[in-house]
């Protein structure tokens, strides 16, 4: 299972510091990162790290809110039209996501699209069942080039 650090944040100036300093120190790297704005100058922010459990628990250590969050992590072409080509596929296993954003390490090499669900075990299967295909754990944590 492959999981984000999800991190709820106040919109201000060193607060996303001090996520990248706790994370530092433990020599834990960000893989992907998507921050988004929500309301009254909160934001949540969904990290991919080398160590999510480590690093949530830490982040908690330092009084932030942090959360694990399931996620499914699926190879996508980059190219132009890579990840339209995937909604497609992930419309017709009848996947819905509540959050989603993509990592390419190289050009035109595959691309991952990470997809946060409300029910991951579902979701799984189905992108399974279509044929797509899910990213092992150490791929996506960044423990493995093969």
């Amino acid at each position: 299972m492959a999981y984000q650090v999800s991190i709820f944040l106040e919109n201000k100036i060193g607060h996303l510091e001090r996520v990248t300093a706790v994370l530092k120190e433990a020599e834990i790297n960000i893989r992907t990162m998507n921050l988004n704005h929500t309301a009254s100058g909160w934001g949540i922010l969904n990290l991919v790290v080398s160590n999510p459990i480590l690093a949530r628990q830490l982040l908690v250590e330092k009084g932030l809110s942090a959360a694990l969050r399931e996620i499914v992590v699926i190879e996508m072409k980059d190219q132009p039209g890579g990840l339209d080509d995937l909604l497609k596929e992930i419309v017709k296993a009848g996947v819905n996501f509540t959050n989603a954003y993509g990592r390419s390490a190289y050009a035109n090499e595959n691309a991952y699209f990470v997809i946060d669900t409300e029910d991951v075990v579902d979701a799984r299967e189905k992108l399974q069942k279509a044929g797509l295909k899910i990213i092992a754990d150490d791929k996506v944590y960044g423990e493995s080039k093969s």
